[in-house]
């Protein structure tokens, strides 16, 4: 029998058993509700206020409001219990919360109507946001969202999305989340630790949206705010984790009990417990490298509530540098050398295939556990794709509840097909059962809704195209979804020399389809013309290309150009291969040089001998801007020439010179032009090269070439 077959013949008895959708089920979520608030209100009492505690939310919009924070203490586990055992839990994952009611529950029911934990609210399996959903007419509807511009704390001007569905409107202004109590308790000795003044602000701001499970996407991450970030998304993800897991063998202890019950009205407590989905992975974090996947899988185990790790030793070999390899990149120099975001990205082992699977149990935490035993999976797009194409199997992403996606401006300048391949494979139904207790599987995951009861948090250094196509499409939870906005009131241009002549032209284009089209035909009948008749220009000039499609066309028309002089540098080149391109320009052998940006992002070298600057399309990362308008006036190259020593093998990462003997003139600024082409497609790179007003005018103007010296 086929296995998808088999598979959906299992769904449907288990979707269409008896008693599937009754109220005994719906008043036991009601009291576990009211027991999960009782429990938090009594913790919030017997807790003495301190600078470490988070700030508590109020309701998404009302804390949206207002800039002061209200205080948040962790929630109890109310029917989680601290003596659980290993053997006791299948590991799958969600929680429902609708297990036998104990003794006393009822009377804080009865005092009124308690807020709705934004935990058993969103991911009970009759939740409100569940009965919502089970409204929706198919499968795959789309959802209708209302848009409003907030301001939240630290964390700036922000869109809040919330989804048109009938009854979550009212129940969205009750949702209320806590951290897992000794989740939240690690996480402030951490902090202790590491902060002098405690919590800061931008935590507890973004603790309280996490912990309402609305999506969070930060597209203008800064360098110093990223640490803050990911310990705060690392708590929280241990924080769901540790609820689901409490949960499942809270409810497995139940449902023997209630097995074992010989009269009637024990029997009769029995609810419909669905507590859990399809597989046990509930978490998956993707990261570009190796160094970023040490970092966070740290602080994992930090917020872990284990006292011991299990093959530590293995994972600190694999995702370090080999033994006896020298990081340049690793020494305080390099941040004088380098730029601060390079230093950062690239220092420590960058191998970009990459998984790891970490099960959290009582006492440890196992790293290198199989995918379909753990909790959380720590990798890279291309480690999944290649695993997943390889074993043709990703029915271990089935049951994801948490993704987080961190970087994404890096993993834009590596492969994002290998991102999207990823998510495609997320929250599907399974091809087949895997000891999967279907009388336990969420309803909504019965029926292929798990989309939109998914979390997601992004984050990235910039905002581009690809990032807010993902963020519409990918992202339907109907929890809701927010995205910081930052305005650029003066731009990267404001960094680079008085003086230089800058010209930014723009080019008409109506369609978005069409645009690299209409680029590569300005470049070839008007940008490179213009070079040519001039004596200055037509030689000494780099070209600077964002796009790698768009560097194979113009090096493929170049070839064919009768006299042209050029050389052509790659993210794909090789040491020597860079240094005779180097080379051949700054001496004048060439006349033109292309480098892609992904080369630039890579290698960050100075490429000396330009005097004419080309940006066949504006640079994702606005430093980059003014880092080539800087080419001109590099005398002494920091890389070059111990490069020059190293062509032919394997060159060390960050590796540099002590000096440069030779005597150059300094470049005057009015000697150096840079010449720019944008369509109305790129303002969001053009605003943060210029800033927003300009570009503005630069988008909607009537004239198409703008000056700045």
């Amino acid at each position: 029998m086929d296995p998808t077959l088999k598979l959906m013949t299992l769904i449907n008895v288990s979707a269409a058993r008896p008693g599937k959708r009754q109220k005994l089920a719906t008043s036991h979520y009601n009291k576990i509700t009211s027991r999960a608030a009782v429990a938090s209100t009594t913790l919030s009492q017997s807790t003495k206020p301190n600078r470490d505690s988070l700030p508590a939310p109020s309701s998404d919009d009302a804390e949206l409001a207002h800039s002061a924070t209200p205080k948040l203490v962790g929630a109890d586990d109310a029917d989680s219990s601290d003596d659980d055992d290993d053997d006791d839990e299948r590991g799958d994952g969600q929680h429902d919360g609708q297990g036998q009611q104990r003794k006393g529950d009822g009377a804080a029911a009865t005092k009124g109507k308690a807020p709705v934990d934004a935990f058993q609210a969103h991911f009970g399996s009759l939740g409100p946001h569940a009965q919502a959903v089970e409204k929706l007419p198919a499968e795959n509807a789309e959802l209708s969202w209302t848009n409003s511009r907030q301001k939240l704390g630290p964390l700036g001007d922000v869109v809040v999305s919330r989804p048109q569905l009938d009854g979550l409107d009212s129940q969205n202004a009750e949702l209320v989340g806590h951290p897992q109590a000794k989740v939240l308790e690690s996480f402030q000795h951490y902090i202790e630790k590491r902060y002098p003044t405690g919590i800061t602000p931008l935590q507890t701001t973004l603790a309280n949206k996490l912990a309402s499970y609305i999506d969070v996407a930060h597209t203008e991450v800064d360098l110093d705010e990223r640490a803050q970030l990911r310990e705060t998304i690392a708590m929280h993800a241990m924080s769901h984790v540790t609820k689901t897991r409490r949960r499942i063998l809270k409810n497995n202890e139940r449902l023997a009990k209630l097995a074992s019950a010989d009269d009637g009205a024990a029997a009769s407590l029995t609810a419909d417990v669905r507590d859990q989905g399809f597989t046990r992975p509930k978490v998956l974090v993707l990261l570009p490298f190796r160094n970023s996947a040490k970092e966070w899988v740290r602080l994992l185990q930090s917020f872990s509530l284990c006292s011991q790790v299990d093959n530590k030793s293995r994972f600190e070999s694999d995702f370090s540098l080999p033994e006896g390899t020298v990081d340049k990149l690793a020494d305080a120099s390099a941040y004088s050398r380098f730029p601060r975001d390079h230093v950062e990205t690239f220092r420590g082992n960058i191998d970009d295939s990459f998984k790891l699977g970490l099960k959290v149990t009582r006492k440890s935490l196992k790293l290198y556990s199989p995918f379909y035993d753990s909790d959380v999976i720590v990798a890279s797009p291309l480690g999944l794709r290649l695993i997943i194409e390889k074993e043709r199997d990703a029915d271990f992403l089935s049951s994801i509840e948490m993704l987080v996606v961190d970087q994404l401006d890096v993993m834009a300048m590596q492969n994002w097909d290998h991102l999207q391949f990823v998510l495609g494979h997320l929250n599907q139904i399974p091809k087949q059962a895997r000891e999967t207790d279907f009388s336990r599987v969420k309803q909504w995951y019965l029926d292929g809704r798990a989309p939109l009861f998914r979390q997601t948090v992004l984050l990235s250094g910039y905002d581009f195209p690809e990032l807010r196509a993902l963020y519409a499409k990918e992202l339907r939870n109907v929890a809701g979804k927010l995205r910081t906005v930052r305005t650029h009131a003066e731009g990267t241009m404001a960094l680079t020399r008085p003086g230089i002549r800058q010209v930014f032209t723009r080019f008409d284009c109506v369609n978005l389809h069409s645009e690299a089209d209409l680029r590569f035909q300005h470049f070839t009948t008007k940008t490179y013309p213009q070079l040519q008749k001039s004596a200055v220009s037509s030689s000494h000039t780099l070209v600077f290309v964002p796009s790698y499609f768009d560097f194979v066309r113009l090096d493929d028309w170049l070839r064919k150009q009768k006299g042209a002089s050029y050389a052509a540098i790659s993210e794909y080149s090789t040491n020597r291969e860079i240094l005779r391109a180097r080379e051949s320009f700054f001496s004048g052998r060439k006349a033109m040089l292309l480098i892609t940006e992904r080369f630039h992002f890579y290698r960050r070298y100075f490429i000396r001998g330009a005097k004419t600057l080309v940006f066949y399309d504006l640079p994702d990362h606005a430093a980059f801007f003014a880092e080539v308008l800087q080419f001109p006036f590099t005398r002494k190259n920091t890389i070059f020439l111990e490069e020059k020593a190293k062509a032919g093998r394997a060159g060390k990462r960050g590796a540099g010179d002590e000096g440069d003997e030779e005597e150059e003139e300094e470049t005057d600024p009015s000697e150096v032009s840079v010449h720019v082409v944008f369509s109305r497609y790129g303002f969001m790179k053009l605003e943060r090269i210029v800033g927003a007003q300009e570009a503005r005018r630069m988008v909607e103007g009537q004239k198409a070439t703008w000056r700045f010296v």
